[in-house]
């Protein structure tokens, strides 16, 4: 159910495989891995300091007058990296950048304009809305890794003339980890398959072990810097129903004017989600009547329920079938 005024709208990727650039490219990268759409791929940068530009000018100018720019690390699998992995290569200080210079050749030596300044950055994915007005080109610049040698990474650039309204900021517990990470989920084509003109700009933002109490501490640091309009809040697994603070979470999200995304908690057949799961689900129903900003997301538990196929006996976690029911439930919730 999607509270009204709050529907997804189309944001295309018009950076698929346009022509890409870079400073340098390690042996076997390219910048092209960079948009080739395929989260397998990604450009790894010869040496630092190290940029990626596309030339955007194949785009009409109303797709690209205001964009969204998203970079993901594939080889960062954790949301926030508090330590420098030089294994990992995400940028640490950075700059996003555009260039109004004509497109169809090599790009510009000069002339870029910096949109946004990012020092001491420990995620592995962000996003930024930025008003392009008539250039034709965007880079990221690094000027610091978590490598001192390269910097790895794949970049959408989504049309969003009406701002980030179809970016979603995906926390959660272990369950959503394992079932977002940008390396492993097809999310955002599931929602495309049903919905051909839609392709969702995700952040993976779960973190194991977590519940509605730990949440609570990240919320705000998470939400500060995301620019789009849902934040789905996939916990209880790890939560006992008097100790769930859902609602608490829900009332920040409203806060910093996003759409809160529950989904009830899921089945398994352990004998503690046997007994909490129900209990934190009636709440998660009682939010739904206390507050009609909140979008409702799958049914969880109705979804796995008896489904040891898809949540063996003996866990608490989905197995890869189950992680493809998941998405699948997601990639419905999020286009009903």
């Amino acid at each position: 159910m999607t509270p009204p005024g709050s529907e997804p709208t189309p944001m295309p990727v018009i950076s698929n495989n346009v022509p890409a650039f870079a400073s340098s490219s390690a042996t076997n990268s390219s910048p092209a891995a960079a948009n080739d759409g395929m989260s397998g791929s990604a450009w790894l940068a010869g040496s630092i300091p190290a940029w990626l530009a596309y030339d955007l000018s194949g785009a009409s100018k109303a797709q690209r007058k205001q964009v969204l720019v998203a970079w993901y690390v594939g080889a960062a699998l954790d949301f926030i990296n508090p330590t420098p992995d030089a294994s990992k290569h995400w940028p640490i200080d950075y700059t996003i950048e555009t260039n109004s210079a004509a497109g169809g050749g090599d790009p510009p030596a000069d002339g870029w304009t910096i949109i946004e300044t990012v020092t001491g950055n420990d995620r592995n994915t962000r996003q930024r809305l930025l008003d392009m007005a008539d250039a034709n080109w965007v880079r990221i610049n690094v000027t610091k890794s978590s490598s001192p040698d390269t910097v790895g990474i794949d970049m959408d650039v989504h049309s969003a003339p009406e701002g980030a309204t179809d970016s979603w900021l995906f926390m959660g517990d272990s369950i959503t980890f394992m079932s977002t990470s940008y390396l492993f989920s097809n999310l955002p084509s599931l929602v495309h398959g049903l919905a051909p003109d839609r392709w969702p700009a995700i952040i993976p933002a779960a973190i194991g072990g977590t519940n509605t109490t730990t949440a609570l501490d990240a919320i705000d640091t998470t939400i500060a810097n995301f620019p789009g309009r849902f934040v789905t809040l996939n916990y209880g697994t790890n939560d006992h129903a008097g100790e769930y603070h859902m609602e608490e979470l829900v009332k920040k999200v409203i806060a910093a004017g996003k759409v809160p995304v529950v989904p009830k908690m899921p089945w398994a057949a352990a004998s503690n989600i046997q007994t909490d799961g129900p209990l934190i689900n009636q709440q998660i129903d009682e939010l739904y009547a206390k507050y009609p900003e909140i979008r409702r997301g799958p049914d969880m538990w109705e979804v796995f329920k008896d489904r040891t196929d898809l949540i063996p006996a003996d866990d608490i976690h989905p197995n890869s079938a189950g992680q493809d029911e998941w998405r699948k439930q997601w990639s419905i919730s999020m286009t009903q």
